[in-house]
């Protein structure tokens, strides 16, 4: 067995949001180029996962993606 593939390759956060079903850790949305703020806000706001015996909080990705249409403001709509 070579380097290669002993070697498990993550998915990307990109990838994740078109996955049904995925899970997104602080990294993931890091990786989406949201600030330190941001991600702490993201957590605040949904619901969040953590399975036993891991220590990582995880948000489902189509919680993400629905939050992020909620909260994006078009001529039509007026931000608060």
């Amino acid at each position: 067995m070579s380097e290669g593939e002993r070697t498990r390759v993550q998915p990307r956060a990109p990838e994740l949001l078109r996955t049904p079903g995925a899970l997104l850790t602080r990294t993931h949305l890091r990786e989406l180029g949201l600030e330190r703020r941001a991600v702490d806000a993201v957590f605040r706001t949904l619901p969040i996962v953590v399975l036993p015996g891991y220590s990582r909080p995880m948000v489902r990705a189509e919680d993400y993606l629905a939050l992020v249409k909620r909260s994006t403001y078009h001529d039509d709509r007026v931000r608060p």
